[in-house]
């Protein structure tokens, strides 16, 4: 069946393959477009159409119809697609190409990216970007770094069950409220948050925190954001105490070089990934966890699964500099965690090189300090000199995830050497026994060295 390309000329729109590729469709756009919506890549149903969202239960039609106060499900192809066009709306997908047996975005294998750049430079006004679902949103980040705004909403998929439809719109509503698109009268609309976790378990709060909690949900993983599109934590809904994150996996790559200690300092609960992990598989460690918000604490308790406090847990509503600049903390934690975001995730809220000596101060010897940046923004340089000179040079840095986080680890107490045969030894047994990829992060760290020994 046909679609329409941004000059309104008729595609042939139906995909085709490449060996076992699977190719997407056309982006629907014109030059006055303000707004783009992207996607991972089209289902079955929406491939064999040929055009945008045609499963009869995806929802994307009904959202939008409900977004924009007009019955656009009734219209056919080549009518919506104007109607979008009209209210400067673009669609397409970030993925090009993939090998996808059936619908689930987790099915994908093999993809390439679509040349999302030159669709951008085709739309002059584009102020807006809109991200149906999780996976396409991994591209969220790279976009609001341009200055683009940027929302992240539920998929409209069938697939993606875990809210409403209600719910849905409120979210969807949201994102396009105040845009040119608009008639005067916009669906209103109220953030999710609120409905995810019942007012009777948010108590009355100790230290607020200027945006609202939002949660998401995909392919069995939610995930916690500050009011914004970035990732603060995430859970496997049928595994609790997986790491699901690659930087968080990465945060326990001191295990490579200390076994769990006695005590763990967690500055910023996010969405408790660490916590529920160190608390399930280390029963002879005790951890801490600081976290200035009632708030997050009550979400992760409401809806991450964090356990209660007990006598290997502790979680206090405090201020993380204050906590461990108190001179009684010192010489306390084998491993210090920091992961210390705010909605903008930009940058870390605390940064100071006398807050990475007061790190340095809290720890145990021998003892790790594990911190959690972004390496391609420019807080990165400053930090990571300022816990180098924190902890006398004595610094590693994990290579960057996909995403862009960079782990630190800092060292403290005697030297420490370990031929890279031994550490990529440990490397694979925490490789066999918690599913990360450690061997990897081993030989990229030894391929970086100029050393025949890991020293620091």
């Amino acid at each position: 069946m046909p679609s329409e390309s941004p000059s309104g000329n008729a595609l042939a729109a139906v995909p085709t393959l490449a060996g076992p590729l699977a190719r997407g469709l056309r982006p629907v756009a014109d030059p006055r477009a303000q707004v783009l919506v992207l996607g991972s890549f089209p289902g079955q149903a929406s491939l064999a159409a040929g055009h945008y969202y045609a499963h009869p239960r995806n929802q994307f039609w009904p959202l939008m119809s409900a977004v924009l106060g007009e019955e656009l499900a009734a219209l056919d192809w080549p009518a919506r697609y104007r109607r979008l066009r009209d209210r400067r709306i673009a669609l397409w997908d970030v993925i090009e190409a993939c090998e996808r047996p059936g619908s689930l975005d987790a099915n994908i294998r093999q993809a390439s990216a679509n040349d999302l750049d030159a669709l951008l430079a085709a739309l002059p006004r584009l102020r807006r970007i809109v991200f149906n679902g999780g996976t396409a949103a991994r591209q969220a980040r790279r976009f609001a770094d341009a200055g683009f705004e940027v929302h992240v909403l539920p998929s409209s998929s069938p697939a993606h069950a875990a809210l409403s439809f209600e719910r849905k719109l409120e979210r969807w509503a949201e994102a396009f409220r105040d845009g040119p698109m608009h008639r005067p009268d916009p669906v209103p609309a109220r953030l999710a948050s609120q409905a995810a976790v019942p007012a009777a378990q948010r108590p009355r709060r100790h230290r607020p925190i200027e945006v609202p909690i939002t949660l998401s949900e995909e392919t069995g993983v939610r995930f916690l954001h500050f009011g914004s599109p970035w990732v603060q934590g995430a859970m496997l809904i049928s595994h609790p105490t997986v790491l699901v994150l690659d930087y968080v996996q990465r945060m326990m790559a001191w295990l490579m070089f200390l076994s769990p200690p006695a005590r763990i300092l967690q500055l910023g609960l996010g969405a408790g990934s660490l916590t529920r992990f160190t608390h399930a598989r280390f029963a002879d460690s005790r951890t801490t966890v600081v976290e200035c918000s009632r708030d997050v604490i009550d979400v992760a308790r409401a809806c991450f699964a964090l356990p209660p406090d007990d006598d290997r847990l502790t979680v206090r509503c405090d201020d993380a500099g204050r906590f461990i600049e108190r001179p009684a903390q010192s010489g306390r934690f084998g491993v210090v965690q920091v992961d210390l975001y705010d909605e903008h995730a930009r940058g870390p809220v605390l940064d100071s090189e006398a807050f990475y000596r007061d790190c340095r101060r809290v720890l145990a010897e021998p003892g790790i300090c594990v911190v959690n940046l972004f390496g391609s923004h420019r807080s990165f340089a400053p930090n990571l000199a300022r816990i180098s000179s924190a902890f006398d040079g004595r610094t590693l840095v994990m290579p960057a995830t996909p995403a862009g986080n960079r782990i630190v680890l800092g060292f403290a107490g005697p030297p420490l050497r370990v031929e890279w045969t031994a550490l990529e030894q440990r490397a694979r047994w925490l490789e066999h026994r918690f599913g990360w990829p450690a061997l990897r992060w081993a030989e990229l760290l030894r391929a970086r060295s100029r050393r025949t020994v890991c020293e620091v």
